[in-house]
């Protein structure tokens, strides 16, 4: 199998680690490395063969999930998964939401690795998540939504406006979302958020 993968890490020992380990796994690979999201943009300009981003969410030239975002908005059919320490299904919930293909924790060991690897390349979802965190509720995209935008300090009439609905659907929203972290306040429950992983900076 001859492919062309991209490797976006800002560190280099685990950077090259991986490059290691993907040559390992596939013996004719060749693999683009870069260390920062505006070298991998140019290196997705530049090179229109690639076949499959490997992708660290925090890396410098990008906040959050700003940087994923952004290569699924320009490269949407373009296979990506991302391998991050930030592990909690939380998080991984809002990185599948946003384009990502698939999901590999830093914590796997390397043979958990290339076997995830190529169970992607041949079509499978993989999805190898760090520890579970069993006190994480599951929200819907648009709970998901209405929290980030708690989390910029916005009103209810605000997220309103934002999400165009109704100020009284926002109030609905943002007390389910008070019940699902079992908090009393606004500022209580993105605090929490931020903490099981829903909240990316």
């Amino acid at each position: 199998m001859t492919f062309k993968v991209l490797i976006v890490e800002d560190h280099e020992l685990y950077r090259d680690a991986l490059c290691f380990i993907l040559h390992e796994a596939f013996p004719n690979i060749q693999v683009i490395k870069v260390d920062d999201f505006p070298a991998a943009i140019t290196a997705l300009t530049s090179h229109n063969d690639i076949s499959l981003i490997l992708l660290d969410i925090h890396i410098p030239g990008t906040s959050g999930l700003k940087g994923l975002k952004e290569i699924k908005s320009r490269y949407p059919a373009l296979p990506l998964v991302v391998i991050s320490t930030i592990d909690q299904q939380a998080s991984i919930q809002q990185m599948l939401l946003l384009g990502a293909d698939g999901f590999i924790s830093k914590a796997s060991s390397k043979t958990t690795i290339i076997k995830a690897l190529n169970s992607f390349m041949e079509g499978e979802v993989v999805i190898i998540e760090g520890p579970s965190n069993s006190s994480s509720p599951t929200l819907s995209p648009r709970q998901i939504t209405t929290l980030e935008l708690l989390s910029l300090g916005l009103s209810n009439k605000e997220i309103a406006t934002q999400l165009n609905i109704s100020p009284s659907t926002v109030r609905e929203y943002v007390s389910d979302l008070l019940t699902l972290f079992s908090c009393n306040n606004r500022t209580q429950t993105v605090l929490k958020a931020r903490q099981l992983g829903f909240i990316l900076d």
